[in-house]
């Protein structure tokens, strides 16, 4: 166990030093990114017996982002996520119901990144901002119609009802601290854990733990 120790130990100094001397391929290229995540669930109280408990869930983002130097990255990241949860509301009648229902987010976030190594593995922290639209699929009483372009399979003039629901369009920011690594092909991977915080008018703060597996290349 000592000498498995040691070899750890050994391995992570030599990657380390290593990283040190061989420049990354980062500075001043462009990158594209895909990244699943999984949220964690939780709950969310509004007041009034009015809760959300929200399921934990699995999503996924589009980025593109510049590297300036290997240490600095700015970009965009638009992101969607479909979760299942439980929810206690007033309904028209003015009585508490409890339903279970799906609830679905979209994002678009500024995100800035710093690369603490120079090399091709380095630790990294991120923050971001931007702003989340959401969707509770709790039906608003109105109906409306869609019309779509006359494409197959739809008929020209062909138009369907839907139901409204009740949507939320919220400020969001967060951070995450992980660890990147660029292969020689310019292909990269990441590693991330960190926190989304949803500016929703709940008396507990609505931060979601998020983990990430980002796939990306640089060009």
């Amino acid at each position: 166990m000592m000498i498995f120790k040691t070899s750890i130990k050994s391995l992570t100094l030599l990657l380390f030093l290593s990283t040190l001397l061989h420049a990354g391929n980062r500075n001043r290229s462009m990158e594209f990114y895909f990244i699943p995540q999984y949220i964690e669930g939780k709950t969310l109280d509004f007041g009034g017996e009015v809760k959300a408990d929200i399921d934990s869930s699995v999503s996924f983002g589009l980025g593109l982002g510049y590297n300036f130097t290997p240490n600095w990255n700015l970009g965009l990241l638009f992101s969607y996520a479909e979760a299942d949860y439980d929810g206690s509301y007033y309904d028209e009648n003015g009585d508490l119901a409890h339903k279970r229902h799906t609830l679905y987010t979209s994002s678009i976030n500024l995100v800035g990144t710093y690369n603490f190594l120079d090399g091709d593995f380095t630790p990294f922290v991120s923050g971001h901002i931007g702003y989340t639209y959401t969707n509770t699929g709790i039906s608003n009483g109105e109906y409306y119609w869609s019309c779509p372009p006359p494409i197959y399979p739809f008929p020209p003039g062909y138009c369907y009802p839907y139901e409204g629901a009740y949507t939320d369009n919220s400020m969001n920011y967060g951070g995450f601290v992980g660890v990147r690594y660029d292969f020689d092909n310019h292909f990269f991977i990441k590693a991330a854990v960190g926190v989304n915080i949803i500016d929703y008018n709940s008396q507990n703060s609505a931060d979601f733990t998020i983990y990430q597996i980002t796939l990306g290349s640089t060009f």
